[in-house]
């Protein structure tokens, strides 16, 4: 089960974001240039609307998968 319209709550310390990471950083760079709205509508139908708990979302998942990606041949993380 997907959870319609869900709205991030933006953390008060959301300014140190802008101080801390520079503006050429890669993760700022695919922040501001991709967007991933279209991994939710695309994968609505792999989850079930009327049983089980709400799902992880989807769209953070792959953001998440793609960072390992990414991350892991640079041993970033």
């Amino acid at each position: 089960m997907l959870k319609e319209n869900v709205q991030m709550k933006l953390s008060q310390y959301r300014n140190l974001y802008d101080i801390l990471i520079p503006k050429d950083n890669l993760l700022r760079k695919i922040k501001e240039n991709i967007d991933f709205s279209f991994v939710n509508p695309m994968l609505k139908e792999q989850y079930c609307e009327k049983f089980g708990r709400p799902a992880a979302e989807p769209e953070m998942m792959f953001k998440l998968m793609l960072l390992k990606k990414l991350l892991l041949p640079l041993r970033l993380i």
